[in-house]
């Protein structure tokens, strides 16, 4: 054989090799990404005031027992009791359903209860 064609051969295998090395390691980044099952966090129903589990007349004797409380009032920041499913506490503010500053009507009309 003459030195061109083993130069040639050997090129090949060269190529050959390297093209077998780079698909290898394409084949990893072309895998899917595994993915871990992600589980929705159930819905939280924001007139549940009282984290009760249900939207219900406690609600919105909430609501009603403090209207006409505005942002700008020392009853803003006042804590009125805690909630349902464990020890944290409510405040006035979060009565304040469509966060417009104020206690009022149309807060307790966002409360549908079942």
């Amino acid at each position: 054989m003459n030195k061109k064609a083993n130069g040639m051969i050997i090129g090949i295998v060269i190529a050959v090799v390297v093209l077998g090395v780079l698909g290898y390691l394409g084949s990893f980044l072309l895998r899917p990404a595994t993915s871990t099952k992600v589980v929705p966090t159930p819905a939280v129903n924001f007139a549940d005031i009282d984290r009760s589990g249900t939207v219900d007349a406690e609600d919105v004797q909430l609501v009603t027992s403090h209207m006409n409380c505005e942002k700008s009032q020392p009853c803003w920041n006042t804590t009125i009791g805690k909630t349902k499913d464990g020890d944290n506490p409510l405040y006035v503010f979060d009565l304040d359903l469509n966060k417009d500053g104020k206690i009022d009507e149309a807060d307790s009309g966002m409360i549908m209860v079942k």
